[in-house]
């Protein structure tokens, strides 16, 4: 008996020192760890205050960002902006997003998700996106730069093998 305690102690040292050195990684240390990781979903919503209001009450989301503005430069330098209207969504303490976009094509009585895509953060866009191109995936929107106020990241979309959209993301700057 005085072994198996032995041993459980042990081994809860083990997990303690284990959890405060991942606790103390450094955010770059960390962002290793998670790419790839999922990033965000997109909804879809005919009023978005209205979303908003409804998920921050639902489920205590927090809205972290709103943005009103969006800046995407091909690769070949051609650069477009224009309004938009969206809204960053988290539970308090974790990273994933609910994004919230406003669609002018949105219909109430629409039998399917309104789910857009499935954002995926990755450190190398290229190096990702001839993954999924090996793979099998089909390219529907090639690498652009995506600037907002205060977010500047590169992004491609692609669709998976059931026609579901997938968005890469490599975050150059700010947070999402």
């Amino acid at each position: 008996m005085k072994r198996i305690l032995s041993c459980l102690k042990k081994s809860a040292s083990f997990f303690i020192v284990l959890i405060a050195l991942l606790g103390c990684q450094t955010k770059e240390a960390k962002e290793v760890l998670l790419s790839p990781r999922f990033n965000h979903v997109y909804l879809k919503v005919s009023d978005l205050d209205r979303s908003v209001a409804f998920y921050t009450a639902a489920f205590e989301l927090k809205q972290e960002k709103q943005i009103k503005k969006l800046k995407r430069t091909s690769a070949e330098g051609v650069s477009e902006e224009f309004e938009t209207s969206l809204s960053l969504l988290k539970f308090p303490g974790q990273d994933f997003v609910l994004e919230i976009g406003k669609a002018l094509d949105f219909q109430s009585e629409n039998k399917q998700a309104n789910y857009s895509h499935i954002g995926i953060d990755v450190a190398d866009i290229e190096t990702a996106s001839e993954r999924i191109l090996k793979a099998g995936g089909v390219m529907i929107s090639p690498v652009t730069l995506v600037e907002t106020e205060d977010i500047i990241a590169k992004n491609a979309f692609f669709t998976g093998p059931d026609g579901e959209t997938l968005e890469l993301m490599q975050l150059i700057s700010g947070d999402f």
